[in-house]
C-alpha cells in the first residue's frame, strides 16, 4: 500500500515513543471502520511527511496521557509545532487531560490545531475526524474562482 495512493485515506498519530499507545490501537480499530488506516509517525518524520504526502489534509492526533508523555511533547513538539502548522494542509488534533497543554490561544490564527480533552469517546471522535476529513477534502478540490459571468439571455 503506497501513501500516496488516492483510494485510501490516511489519519496519522505522532508517536513519542518507540512502543505504541494504548490510544493508538482504539482510534485504529474504529477508524478502520470508517475507511481510515491510522499510521504511527514519529516527531522527526512530520515535516517530511508534509512534503512528500499528496494527500489533500493530513490529519494528525497526538495523545497525551502521563506525564512522561507531557515531558517529551513539551520538548520535542511544542517547539516545531508552529512551523508546522503554518502548512494549511495540517490539520493538528491534540488529546489530552494536561490542561497547560492547550495551545489554542497561540496557534488559533492558524485554525488548524484543535485541543479535545480526556476523557473523550473515541468512537464519537472518529465519526467527527471522518466528517472533518470529508469537509476538508471537498473544500480543497473546489475550484476557488467561483462561476463563470453569463450574458442575460432576453426573450
Amino acid at each position: 500500500m503506497n501513501l500516496n495512493d488516492s483510494n485510501v485515506s490516511f489519519i496519522f498519530f505522532l508517536t513519542l515513543e518507540d512502543k505504541l499507545p494504548k490510544a493508538f490501537y482504539v482510534f485504529d480499530k474504529i477508524l478502520k471502520e470508517f475507511g481510515f488506516m491510522l499510521i504511527p509517525v514519529k516527531v522527526d518524520q512530520l515535516q517530511g511527511l508534509l512534503a512528500t504526502t499528496e494527500q489533500n489534509q493530513i490529519i494528525v492526533l497526538c495523545s497525551i496521557t502521563d506525564s512522561r508523555e507531557f515531558k517529551i511533547y513539551n520538548e520535542r513538539v511544542r517547539g516545531l509545532l508552529k512551523f508546522v502548522l503554518k502548512s494549511k494542509r495540517m490539520t493538528f488534533m491534540h488529546l489530552s487531560s494536561f490542561t497547560k497543554l492547550n495551545d489554542v490561544r497561540q496557534y488559533f490564527h492558524y485554525k488548524n490545531y484543535y485541543f479535545l480533552r480526556y476523557p473523550l469517546d473515541a468512537r464519537n471522535l472518529s465519526e467527527k475526524i471522518a466528517r472533518y476529513h470529508d469537509l476538508k477534502s471537498v473544500s480543497n478540490s473546489k475550484w476557488p474562482g467561483g462561476k463563470r459571468a453569463g450574458v442575460p439571455v432576453n426573450t
